[in-house]
């Protein structure tokens, strides 16, 4: 018999990045909680009635051990599943149809979506926060048939975090993000991955945030480059491996300039390259 007056009874605390992959789980029978870590999201969910059940799985011990205590604390633990996995190694189509990652970088986050598709594809809606590379997750959502639906990013400790919700078997939506048309159709389409087409499409004041903060650093970064290029061109006792280590350098960081300018055209602001 469990001690009622041992049980916590309000609502578990989390961030704020955790609040919004909470909020846009929305409703649902069962999610599935990958790297689950203290377990915090399934127990909000069942906290608030938004879920019956939930399956919580992590790769390592240690997690899964914080998470079983706090499911004793809030009186959940008949409600939530532990299990060891690797990704979606535990998991069996159909056991839910929520799926929410999180606190991982988009590299791992990828993997994990495309290593058993037919288990990705098994949900109906999956909540998505990386760390890092969001575009990697978001070409995997597209080469998965999910349809982003709903996006917020989040500024927590310094830092940006993108939360994403999408849809299978629904009808595709087309970004109607106003980019400039002088924009190319490659270099538009790697903006709205690394950057969210509904966010672009809303002009999200957070992402204009950190596109005109990423944009002044990158521009800095591409002066310093430069001057380094020029440097090193006339110095003939500079090895030629050199001279052309920073000729790349300085191309990939223009690259990625022009996708920052391509994004803030969908703010109104004039199109230009690096």
């Amino acid at each position: 018999m469990r001690d009622s007056e041992q049980i916590l009874t309000g609502q578990v605390p989390m961030s704020a990045r955790l609040e919004a992959i909470a909020a846009l789980a929305g409703q649902g029978d069962t999610v599935c909680d990958v790297g689950c870590d203290h377990a915090h999201v399934p127990i909000r969910l069942l906290q608030t009635r938004c879920y019956r059940r939930a399956i919580g799985m992590d790769v390592i011990d240690g997690p899964l051990g914080k998470a079983a205590g706090n499911l004793a604390l809030y009186g959940m633990q008949d409600r939530v599943e532990l299990r060891l996995s690797n990704g979606l190694d535990a998991f069996k189509p159909g056991e839910a149809d929520t799926l929410v990652i999180t606190g991982m970088g988009g590299t791992l986050m990828e993997d994990i979506l495309l290593r058993e598709p037919e288990k990705t594809a098994s949900f109906q809606v999956l909540v998505l926060g990386p760390q890092s590379d969001p575009d990697k997750v978001r070409a995997a959502l597209r080469r998965l048939g999910f349809v982003i639906t709903q996006e917020e990013l989040i500024y927590e400790d310094g830092k940006y975090y993108p939360v994403i919700r999408a849809q299978s078997r629904i009808k595709e939506r087309k970004c109607t993000a106003s980019f400039a048309p002088e924009v190319p159709d490659g270099i538009r389409c790697q903006a709205e991955d690394l950057f969210g087409p509904v966010l672009l499409e809303r002009r999200d004041p957070v992402l204009l945030e950190f596109l005109t903060r990423r944009t002044a650093v990158l521009e800095k970064i591409v002066r310093s480059i430069r001057q380094a290029a020029q440097e090193a061109a006339q110095d003939t006792c500079r090895e030629p491996e050199l001279r052309e280590r920073h000729l790349v350098r300085q191309k990939e960081i223009e690259h990625s300039l022009t996708v920052f300018y391509a994004a803030l055209t969908a703010y109104g602001k004039p199109w230009r390259e690096s």
